[in-house]
């Protein structure tokens, strides 16, 4: 009997929520920041907001889609099972719904993000940008953008003094992935902010993309993902909080090179004021970005793929993870629910270009 409550709970549920093509995706454990609620009043988009069990249980905030506990329990989701309570990827049910509900763009982010302007924007994901020609394998789009002694959380530590003055090729291309600056108070790691952690403000310049064979770590904060790319929204669950979109990131892009897409920098359009951090706690979450950083890029860059089958290649990339221990082999099983649910809700996954 309860499970058939449970299926017509769910078929009302998705029976009541309008379709959409742009949404945002929100996990918090705080009442409604101002934040937030700004960001639910943006024009043409749609808000879901995914609880945790640290989350408060009188949560309510009007114009958004709110995800409860009991909520994702019933959703029937194969990836609800696989992801802890009281993790960051609990995430990842809210990318699935939004989905399940017509999303044909995402914007990932934060509650302790404040928009600056009044209407969020991003580029399409066909047209002409400029690119980055290099022979490094990881480049700081901090330098480019006026700040050459900043770096991002998770750029490898043994590229920081690198000098590396890259040209700029405007080309036709497909920036799937849109990883979008922030003022005030950047996503850099806790060594940064440990011994400087001043205020930062980049220069409002033409985004910057990068070429296949080049890296670099973006996070969950500021990022716009295209239908081509919402396979690569997955946070994986057996890394530290301040691992995982980083790890992500990079698994995404090497991805993205086998559909022809582009990993894309953009002048800032948000100001953070960052949700209180213990920074020691941070530098012990963050061991493993600056350890193995390095290693991974060289990792990612070096790795084939064996499948024509782009899902398979997924599964493949995510397996290889495991094995070099950059995550643990937990993201295996993950990974293939994913799959299996993205399917489900309808997506259709690019096919393999290069």
């Amino acid at each position: 009997m309860n499970f058939f409550k449970n299926i017509c709970f769910v078929l009302a549920l998705l029976s009541s929520v309008a379709q959409a093509s742009q949404w945002a995706v929100v996990t918090t454990i705080n009442y409604p920041t101002n934040d937030l609620k700004k960001l639910v009043k943006q024009k043409g988009w749609r808000v879901v907001v995914v609880a945790d069990k640290k989350t408060p249980k009188d949560w309510q905030l009007s114009g958004c889609d709110f995800l409860s506990v009991a909520m994702q329990e019933q959703l029937g989701y194969r990836i609800a099972k696989l992801i802890p309570w009281n993790h960051y990827s609990r995430k990842n049910i809210g990318y699935l719904y939004a989905i399940a509900h017509g999303a044909t763009v995402i914007y990932d982010t934060d509650d302790d993000n404040a928009l600056s302007c009044e209407t969020l924007e991003y580029l399409p994901a066909d047209t002409e940008l400029p690119v980055c020609q290099t022979n490094q394998l990881c480049v700081n789009p901090y330098a480019y953008f006026g700040q050459p002694s900043v770096w991002p959380r998770g750029y490898p530590l043994d590229c920081i003094q690198q000098k590396d003055p890259f040209a700029l090729m405007s080309k036709k291309v497909s920036p799937l992935i849109q990883q979008g600056l922030v003022n005030n108070d950047p996503d850099v790691d806790a060594f940064f902010r440990l011994t400087r952690g001043e205020f930062i403000t980049f220069t409002q310049k033409e985004p910057l993309c990068l070429p296949v064979g080049t890296l670099c770590p973006f996070n969950s904060q500021n990022t716009v993902f295209h239908y081509q790319a919402l396979w690569g929204l997955l946070l994986p669950v057996t890394t530290s909080f301040r691992v995982c979109d980083i790890w992500r990131g990079y698994w995404a892009q090497r991805l993205l090179w086998d559909i022809d897409g582009v990993l894309c920098f953009t002048a800032p359009q948000v100001i953070q004021e960052r949700n209180e951090h213990n920074l020691m706690r941070d530098f012990s979450d963050e061991v493993d970005l600056y350890l193995k950083g390095g290693a991974l890029a060289a990792s990612l860059k070096d790795w084939c793929a064996h499948s024509a089958i782009f899902t398979m290649r997924i599964h493949e990339l995510t397996a290889h993870m495991a094995a070099q221990n950059f995550w643990g082999s937990q993201e295996v099983e993950l990974v293939d629910a994913w799959i299996e649910d993205l399917i489900d809700a309808g997506y259709q996954f690019p096919e393999i270009i290069q």
